[in-house]
Formats: C-alpha cells, sequence, structure tokens
C-alpha cells in the first residue's frame, strides 16, 4: 500500500504551523494542505520551502481568514465582519455571485504562485455547490487536480466517484470522522482525551493495508489565541496530540512492519519518487526501495 499522509490547515498562524513543520521534519506528513487566506499564510510558504519532497494543496474546502481580493469586488462572499459567510455554514456558498468567486478563488491561487513559485498540486471539490464550481473552474485553469479519489461524504454519505483520468489509481480517501475523529463530537472533554490516531492505523480500523493508495488526514499544528477561539472546539485537543502522533516511534514502526510506501500526492498522482527519494537520501528505515 502507498499511503499519503496530508496535514490540514496549514498558514492558519505561525504558531500551528511551527507544530506542523515539527510534523513534517520528525513525522512522516508528506502532503500539506494550505489556507491562502489567513494569518500564517505567507509564513507557512515560507518554511515549507525548505521541504521540497512534501506536497503542497489548496485547503480550499474551508476559507477561515479573510479575502485575498479586493473586498469591494467579492461583497456577494462576505459577511459583516469580513471574513467569508460560509467559513461555518458551507450551505451558504450557493448564495455568492459566480463571478465574485472566481475573482477571490484567482486571487488566492495567483497569491501562491506568487509567494511559493507555483499553483497547489490539488484539492478536494464539493460540486454540489455554487463557489465549489467557481473553485472547479479555476483549479481547470492552472492545472490543479482535483476529483482524483473515492471518498463517503460524512454528512450526505454520497461516495465520491473520481475522474476517468484518476480511475486506475485507485486511490482512497476513509471517513475518518465516522471512525477515529468520531470521539472528537463527544460533549465531553474526557472523552476527547482518549482520541488516538496511532492506534487508528495499528488497529487498521479502516482497512487501509487492503488498498492501492490511500490518503489520511490529520491536523498537526500548536495552539494559539487565535486558533483557541476561532476554530471547533473539538478539534482543539486533536491539534496538539497529531503532532506527536505523526512522529511516533510506534507508527512508523507499523509502517515499516507493514511495507507501507509513504509517498506524497504528487508521487500518488504523476507517479513521482520524491518523497522515497528523500527517505533514501537521509538512509531512513522507512525507504521502502532495494
Amino acid at each position: 500500500m502507498k499511503l499519503v499522509m496530508r496535514a490540514d490547515d496549514f498558514g492558519y498562524t505561525k504558531a500551528y504551523n511551527d507544530g506542523m513543520i515539527k510534523a513534517v521534519r520528525e513525522g512522516v506528513v508528506t502532503y500539506v494542505d494550505l489556507m491562502l487566506d489567513c494569518p500564517g499564510t505567507e509564513d507557512a510558504i515560507e518554511q515549507i520551502k525548505a521541504y521540497p519532497w512534501v506536497s503542497v494543496g489548496w485547503h480550499g474546502g474551508h476559507f477561515w481568514g479573510r479575502p485575498v481580493a479586493d473586498p469591494k469586488l467579492i461583497p456577494s462572499l462576505l459577511n459583516e465582519a469580513g471574513q467569508f459567510k460560509f467559513r461555518v455554514d458551507q450551505a451558504l456558498k450557493n448564495d455568492v455571485v459566480y463571478e465574485e468567486a472566481l475573482i477571490e478563488c484567482r486571487a488566492q491561487i495567483e497569491r501562491c504562485i506568487r509567494l511559493l513559485g507555483h499553483a497547489p498540486i490539488c484539492t478536494t471539490i464539493n460540486h454540489d455547490l455554487l463557489f465549489e464550481k467557481a473553485r472547479a473552474q479555476v483549479c481547470d485553469e492552472y492545472g490543479i487536480a482535483y476529483d482524483f479519489m473515492r471518498k463517503v461524504d460524512r454528512k450526505t454519505r454520497k461516495e465520491a466517484v473520481p475522474a476517468d483520468r484518476w480511475k486506475h489509481l485507485n486511490i482512497f480517501m476513509p471517513c475518518q470522522h465516522d471512525s477515529c475523529y468520531k470521539i472528537l463530537y463527544s460533549d465531553y472533554a474526557e472523552e476527547r482525551e482518549k482520541y488516538d490516531p496511532v492506534a487508528y492505523y495499528l488497529n487498521d480500523e479502516d482497512q487501509l493495508l487492503k488498498e492501492d493508495i490511500v490518503i489520511t488526514a490529520w491536523h498537526p499544528g500548536y495552539l494559539d489565541d487565535y486558533i483557541y477561539f476561532d476554530s471547533s472546539k473539538h478539534f482543539n485537543l486533536a491539534r496538539v496530540i497529531d503532532i506527536k502522533a505523526m512522529c511516533d516511534p510506534k507508527l512508523k514502526q507499523w509502517i515499516i512492519e507493514n511495507k507501507v510506501e509513504l509517498v506524497n500526492i504528487k508521487d500518488a498522482l504523476y507517479g513521482s519518487q520524491d518523497y522515497q527519494n528523500y527517505l533514501h537520501s537521509i538512509h531512513s528505515r522507512l525507504y521502502m526501495g532495494e
């Protein structure tokens, strides 16, 4: 099995970025999903440049910050506070002006190109929403991959079907909200403290080992006051636990014993060997080559 280890919310704040970079440097994160509208975006991009074997995607499903485009050009996207009005209620992505959505999405990708040197490798798209349809158009314009995996939506229970060009790869992303994330929705802190990403792999809770290519997603990052008050309280504890989990020797040993090949998303989509070549260069036991 090939495993893409995705870390979400990169760029949230500088403190959060520092935690994620620890999970990259000392752990097994192979792919970061970048938020291009948040306080830590520029710091995130500057830090990830030191790790070219890690893929950078567009974490476009959540727009938590403030617009990159001129707010005067995109009023239908914003609330009275000047933030994206659909940051919590995704259904409001249908209540936007399509052309304004294009303006903001293009501005975000242009920001990435200006700071990182290239567009994000990929993203995920919910085609049921008007704003997401605009994102898909912008992805087509910039060559950003989407619709490349099988995944069951946790709310609608609909299974996403990969586009024809990606079907042969048989990439699978489990609905972790039905397994390891489930405990995080408890109203009791003592229950949420039982959250255990390492056990998720060791117990093969989503039967990943039978798959060809798997993407699992986590949220490793340090907390600061901004995230504590801005983010879901259910996931705040998970963020710091995820840092430890991504660096855990037991997880690394599971990877070795099960002959799991760590790859980044570019490797998975296009057949490159960037992440394995990096492991080989540092003589890591996680390297799966000869």
